[in-house]
């Protein structure tokens, strides 16, 4: 059964205001942020990208989708942090590659992780999805380990190919001032809880994972894409 963005609230003990779940916070051309892992779970439940160790770096990821029944291009688009352009800066560019309505892609920070060749850097597009993770999967190939979001306050900033800010999704406290700009759809999770900050609807609000369905994170495994072509399972 799919839960609404007022039946999340209302397991949480927050009041929503009552809005379109179906219709995607962000237009058309533009791919969603539907789930950020910032703060990777302690022990072996951390190994968000199946590597078979558990790393506060390594195992952090962002997942886009298309939520638009139309093609979308990612090329030019960039995910960046507060830091972007200075020290322990989280930031990638995609390279040319199309994404299919309700297709996902997963953003791995990397910090010097091998990963299968046929995973995608910002020079190369991936060249087929992961089965492990049913999606497009790129890495950052962040280089040092405080290249990496901060769990105590940070944000995942989506920018178009001019550099306009799209979406950004912000957690916790920064000094730094947010992106500003003309239709720039700002966004905060509802509830954080121990894992990612998911979506469910592409209409809804971020909320922790565990609030969805209990687990921590599930790159790749978005129920919102199984929702778009009729093969929701429950997730």
């Amino acid at each position: 059964m799919l839960i609404t963005s007022l039946a999340i609230a209302a397991t949480i003990g927050l009041t929503q205001p009552e809005q379109d779940d179906n219709t995607p916070k962000v237009e058309f051309p533009h791919p969603l942020i539907t789930e950020i892992l910032a703060v990777v779970p302690k022990g072996d439940g951390g190994d968000a990208n199946k590597d078979g160790k558990r790393d506060a770096s390594t195992d952090e990821f962002v997942e886009l989708m298309n939520p638009h029944d139309e093609d979308i291009e990612l090329g030019g688009y960039t995910l960046s942090d507060r830091n972007a352009g200075g020290q322990g800066a989280v930031e990638f560019t995609f390279p040319s590659m199309t994404l299919k309505p309700g297709e996902v892609v997963v953003v791995f920070n990397g910090n010097g992780e091998k990963f299968a060749t046929h995973v995608g850097t910002e020079q190369a597009q991936a060249d087929e999805q992961d089965e492990a993770f049913g999606a497009w999967v790129f890495v950052m190939e962040n280089s040092g380990q405080f290249a990496g979001f901060s769990n105590k306050g940070d944000w995942v900033l989506l920018s178009d190919p001019e550099g306009k800010p799209i979406h950004v999704v912000s957690w916790g406290s920064f000094k730094e001032k947010l992106p500003t700009g003309e239709g720039l759809i700002k966004e905060q999770p509802v509830d954080g809880g121990d894992g990612s900050m998911c979506r469910y609807l592409v209409g809804g609000p971020i909320v922790g994972h565990s609030a969805l369905d209990g687990r921590k994170f599930s790159p790749g495994e978005h129920p919102i894409s199984a929702k778009m072509t009729g093969e929701d399972q429950g997730r």
